[in-house]
């Protein structure tokens, strides 16, 4: 029987906790399948296999310093035992943590896999040092780099030399019959106030209230969409820091009726299947989830251009690492738009360009019933190319090469 070791610090609340789970999710049942974790109570994703626990206590939103190392050695030691003796096909690690640990506890009992899942350089000096920290010693001891991107996978290679026949890239894929039963399924905490507006037409957007994520700016871009379009909401999906910010500015914009924060949501995919439009405003992302369900989802789609994994999704004829774009570009799967910069306003100051950019697209979108369509048969097609079987068959082979 094969065996392989997973191994995160949770299974709740996250866009590579997800993607872990819907990996081991449809692995074949002739694998033998364990999960390494922090804590048996740090678990909302659906899981397939046994799950092992390092016994740590729970965290917030920021793990200190101090717990990291403890993390991180608890977990060496633990898999430098298990390794050992369960032997295993492969231990694959997901997120920088777990990466680190499955560097250090070796090789010697089976493979080791390191997953990146995003390369964030604006988090500081001492972000960018652990980034080259890890990147650059440790992960050259792994046996095999796997990322979610294209992009990534060249900056690997070129940036950190990285030997390209130990990178390979494997995107997030998804159970789309799964995903078509979801869009059903009313959320446990869902806002049937949503569909009150019978004529309104929907915008959504999925994901965390954090700064990468950039959801102020698509409110301000809102604000002029609805001067135009007076028949539309905006559903913002997501719990997080900057909730109190949003609210906030939808207050000085008189938005009110028009934006809904809906909190966190158990089941994103039904509020995404209520999009006439879905607009991902991040100001960057590794490879984004909720894009990824909205094209499942069949919905036209617009995202900010961020380095790296959107244009993959929706323009993957692109130069992975090319030059961003800085116009409103109708790409074969979506519409791409410039990424805007970040920058938080406390008044009702002139839209910047790609605010007033998202906002165009936005209307060229809900005006236009055809391009609408084109782009939902568009979704349709490209979400057969994004089901999770063939994601599932390539990460066999890396196991088993």
């Amino acid at each position: 029987m094969n065996k392989v070791l997973f191994v995160i610090a949770t299974l709740d609340k996250g866009g590579a906790e997800r993607t872990l789970s819907n990996i081991v999710t449809h692995f074949p049942d002739g694998w033998q399948i364990d999960i390494l974790i922090n804590n048996k109570e740090c678990i909302d994703y659906p899981y397939k296999g046994n799950i092992l626990s390092l016994s740590l206590p729970g965290f917030g939103e920021k793990k200190s310093v101090l717990y990291l190392l403890k993390e991180v050695v608890k977990r060496t030691v633990y898999l430098k035992k298990i390794k050992r003796d369960n032997h295993y096909r492969a231990c694959i690690s997901v997120l920088p943590s777990s990466n680190v640990s499955n560097v250090l506890s070796g090789n010697k009992y089976c493979k080791t896999i390191v997953s990146i899942h995003s390369m964030n350089d604006k988090c500081g000096m001492i972000g960018r040092l652990g980034v080259f920290f890890f990147v650059k010693i440790l992960y050259h001891c792994a046996d095999k780099i796997i990322v979610v991107s294209r992009e990534i996978a060249v900056r690997l290679i070129k940036q950190f030399k990285i030997p390209g026949n130990r990178v390979d890239t494997i995107v997030n894929g998804y159970d789309n019959e799964w995903a078509q039963e979801k869009m059903k399924m009313f959320p446990e905490t869902g806002r049937k106030d949503i569909l009150d507006g019978k004529k309104d037409k929907i915008l959504v957007t999925v994901g965390r209230l954090a700064e990468q994520k950039g959801q102020w700016h698509l409110i301000r871009a809102f604000s002029e969409v609805v001067k135009q379009e007076p028949e539309t909401k905006l559903v913002i999906v997501g719990g997080g820091v900057l909730k109190r910010y949003l609210t906030e500015l939808i207050r000085m914009y008189r938005l009110e009726e028009k934006v809904i924060l809906t909190g966190y949501s158990d089941n994103p995919l039904w509020y995404s299947a209520l999009a006439d439009v879905f607009v991902l405003p991040s100001l960057s992302e590794g490879y984004p989830n909720a894009l990824v369900e909205a094209v499942c989802c069949g919905k036209p789609c617009i995202a900010a251009d961020v380095h790296s994994g959107v244009r993959e999704i929706l323009a993957p004829d692109l130069d992975a690492a090319g030059e961003r774009t800085d116009h409103i570009s109708e790409e074969e799967y979506g519409i791409l738009i410039p990424v805007c910069s970040g920058k938080k306003y406390q008044n009702k100051e002139t839209l910047e360009p790609a605010e007033k950019k998202m906002a165009d697209a936005i209307v060229m979108l809900l005006r236009d019933d055809e391009k609408r369509k084109h782009y939902m048969h568009k979704s349709v097609e490209r979400s057969k190319d994004l089901d999770i079987k063939k994601i599932i068959d390539k990460w066999m082979d890396v196991i088993l090469e």
